[in-house]
């Protein structure tokens, strides 16, 4: 009993210092001279220092720098609400202005021009837009319907419209990770958009031809916002709503979603994630973090409005709130014992994770030693062990069928996992997701 009680307060500080460990390690900085506005809707660089921003005073914005300084190369007098670049040269801005939905330029943002060849039915809004080539854009309205997306497939010289009416009473951000494949997000038919609303999730494999429900929400007044791939297989969507806050995430591309709460947060739009576990959530004056894939969220503090999260690798990400603000920490993203670990010597996280039924955990030995690999729960207590024997040195895979010492199929939640051999030690946390 007093090695349990022993190990739960282990396993608890650990965890404790990993949490504030990363808390001080993920500092955003808003950026002195970037610019104000009620705010800035999205963002898009295209290298870590080439970067265009769009606000919801009429306004697009550009640097070359990382944000030291900005230029700013439109005005007018609509809301900009979403923007994509193909190149250093081709891009494109929505608006939620009904006569003026779509904007274009073929010189790194130097002139802008309105696009007036849209067929119909016309989206009254471009919310989301996604370039996957040089010749495909997408774009997907509106947050308040009717649900339309526009396609060109010819670097925007020319525009198809789909009518979206039977799967969506509106669409809000759009996704492809190919030409052909991609998802869009928004609300299922109402008689009152927004208020009678359920979140849907549709995905096309055929270009936009035909569309699949990959997931329905049941709660009332709720839609899909925003949609991010940190993985090829993991996404995570932001459901916005006015009470209780709720994400939902994919471990398997797409085909199945769950849903997964965001404790004392409301109003939930933005979302941004630079690894399938590490990332952040934002409601119009608050943010959250999450380091274990949405199973716990802490306040943490970016700015205000945020609703656009990009990431280069994990040592640098900007966010487009009121302003725009900027992540340049370096990161760990492994929980490693206080024991000093031979460069040789490696716990690897476990793979697929989050899991369902099982997973496989691989490490490397640089010498021969005693070797025990062992699964404890989020309270610290002992679930199985899955080797306590000698090994020799080299790379092993050891699988866990998600089952405890007596044969019993554990709960959904965050496991750790800790392999002692001779000197050295090391911990990883893992999710089981059912």
């Amino acid at each position: 009993m007093l090695k349990i009680k022993s190990l739960f307060f282990f396993v608890i500080l650990l965890l404790l210092l990993t949490d504030t460990f990363y808390s001080q390690q993920f500092d955003w900085k808003a950026l002195r001279f970037a610019p104000s506005a009620a705010r800035h809707d999205d963002m898009h660089f295209i290298t870590p220092d080439l970067g265009w921003i769009v606000n919801s005073s009429g306004q697009i914005y550009k640097t070359s720098d990382g944000g030291k300084n900005w230029t700013k190369q439109f005005q007018s007098s609509v809301y900009f609400r979403s923007l994509k670049f193909a190149d250093s040269l081709r891009g494109w801005a929505g608006t939620i202005d009904e006569d003026k939905v779509l904007y274009h330029t073929n010189d790194g943002g130097l002139n802008w021009n309105l696009i007036t060849n849209i067929p119909d039915p016309k989206p009254k809004r471009i919310c989301g837009l996604a370039v996957p080539n040089d010749s495909v854009i997408y774009g997907s309205g509106a947050f308040d319907g009717p649900a339309i997306i526009i396609k060109s497939t010819d670097g925007g010289q020319t525009w198809e419209s789909i009518d979206m009416s039977q799967y969506a009473g509106n669409l809000i951000d759009i996704y492809f990770l190919n030409s052909d494949s991609g998802f869009v997000v928004g609300g299922t038919p109402a008689k009152q958009i927004l208020f009678d609303t359920k979140p849907i999730v549709l995905f096309t494999g055929d270009g936009g031809k035909t569309w699949e429900v990959r997931y329905s929400g049941n709660n009332v007044g709720e839609w899909g916002w925003k949609i991010v791939f940190p993985t090829k297989n993991i996404s995570y969507v932001s459901l916005e709503n006015l009470n209780e806050a709720r994400i939902i995430k994919t471990i398997d591309g797409g085909n199945t979603w769950s849903e997964i709460p965001v404790n004392d947060l409301s109003d939930l739009e933005g979302i941004g994630f630079y690894s399938e576990n590490i990332g952040w959530v934002a409601a119009r004056q608050e943010e959250k973090i999450t380091l274990d894939g949405g199973i716990t969220w802490q306040q943490t503090d970016i700015g205000e409005q945020i609703n656009r999260f990009q990431f280069f690798g994990d040592t640098l990400a900007y966010a487009a709130g009121v302003t725009i603000y900027k992540l340049t920490k370096s990161v760990v993203t492994d929980i490693t014992d206080m024991k000093i670990i031979n460069k040789n010597f490696f716990l690897l996280q476990n793979y697929p994770n989050p899991f369902n039924p099982s997973t496989n955990i691989t490490f490397s030995l640089p010498n021969s030693a005693n070797v025990r690999l062992k699964i404890y729960n989020g309270l610290g207590q002992s679930v199985k062990v899955l080797l306590n024997e000698f090994m020799h040195s080299g790379k092993h895979t050891v699988p866990w069928d998600g089952k405890d010492e007596n044969g019993n199929i554990v709960s959904s939640g965050f496991y750790i996992y800790r392999i002692d051999a001779g000197n050295n030690a090391q911990s990883k946390m893992m999710i089981l997701l059912k």
